[in-house]
């Protein structure tokens, strides 16, 4: 394991689902991917925000909508040039998700 590094606790899913997120309230729509019952990857050119910088995150689920408090732990922006090869977004770390949030994303 590389230094500074943490071992990931749970699995992700290489799942898709859709998603809502911003700053006060989710008024930006993208997908939700690489997911696990502790965060997921945001799949976005526009817009990033920074490490660190908290969110509001509205998942879509069959049965309806959850919102959760996130925090940016990386983001990356790529190149238009560099979309075919690297993904752009962010990783972002759910703040005390309720227990249905959770069950809903184990269930994927």
């Amino acid at each position: 394991m590389k230094e500074g590094k943490y071992k990931r606790e749970e699995g992700r899913k290489f799942k898709r689902i859709p998603i809502r997120f911003g700053l006060e309230t989710p008024e930006f729509r993208s997908m939700g991917i690489q997911i696990s019952n502790r965060g997921l990857f945001i799949a976005t050119n526009n817009p990033i925000f920074v490490k660190d910088c908290r969110l509001k995150i509205e998942i879509q689920s069959p049965s309806g909508c959850f919102l959760v408090d996130a925090v940016v732990r990386h983001a990356k922006k790529v190149s238009p040039r560099m979309v075919q090869v690297e993904r752009p977004g962010m990783g972002v770390e759910f703040i005390d998700p309720p227990q249905e949030v959770r069950d809903f994303l184990d269930s994927l």
